[in-house]
């Protein structure tokens, strides 16, 4: 599935990216999303500011600055468009562990797995990444290294506090990834269903 915009595949009747929207809204007070010249059209929705990467074809370091510099928050969620799990109570606790404990950076690592696209990112994370990008340095990765930023990592036991299935990190790539987003929402749906009656 080698498509640039597959964050507009269909799943259980809108876009990937229409799901990553709605989950998130009750945890949002506003939403940046970040997209080359040609997407943003596309992406345009109420409640939400579309800006163009600064520096296409960047990857998600790029994506990340872009981002960091149109917003006016201290304390921000970056995630994929491509996520159409991702639960709001992890990134609301997530954000709240950032505060507590004074993090620039909060990201998931699950037995190894870095998870920097369901990650939290201070303010001050823009000028760090924007000095890598001009040094030519492209992974998110190294911003974790940076000494002058405080980074602190969510592991297992902490993230499956509020997300057991750790479904928040499930990213569509493939046609059987798009079945297999299709079978967590409707499983995630009817938890929510029981948990009413």
């Amino acid at each position: 599935m080698r498509n640039s915009r597959k964050y507009e595949m269909m799943l259980a009747g809108k876009s990937l990216y229409d799901h990553v929207l709605d989950r998130m809204a009750p945890v949002c007070d506003s939403v940046i999303v970040v997209g080359n010249s040609e997407s943003v059209t596309s992406l345009e929705r109420s409640r939400v500011r579309v800006v163009c990467d600064a520096v296409p074809d960047e990857g998600p370091l790029g994506g990340i600055w872009s981002g960091l510099g149109a917003s006016a928050s201290a304390i921000n969620l970056v995630m994929g468009a491509d996520m159409p799990c991702g639960s709001p109570k992890l990134a609301q606790a997530m954000e709240q562990r950032a505060v507590t404990e004074g993090l620039d950076i909060l990201y998931p690592s699950i037995d190894g797995l870095v998870e920097p696209l369901f990650a939290i990112y201070s303010q001050r994370v823009a000028d760090i990444a924007g000095g890598l990008l001009a040094a030519g340095r492209h992974s998110v990765r190294d911003l974790f290294k940076c000494s002058d930023l405080s980074v602190g990592i969510a592991n297992r036991s902490f993230v499956q506090q509020f997300d057991e299935e750790l479904a928040s990190f499930f990213n569509v790539n493939t046609p059987d990834d798009l079945v297999m987003a299709e079978r967590m929402l409707s499983r995630r749906e009817k938890c929510l269903q029981e948990e009413h009656t």
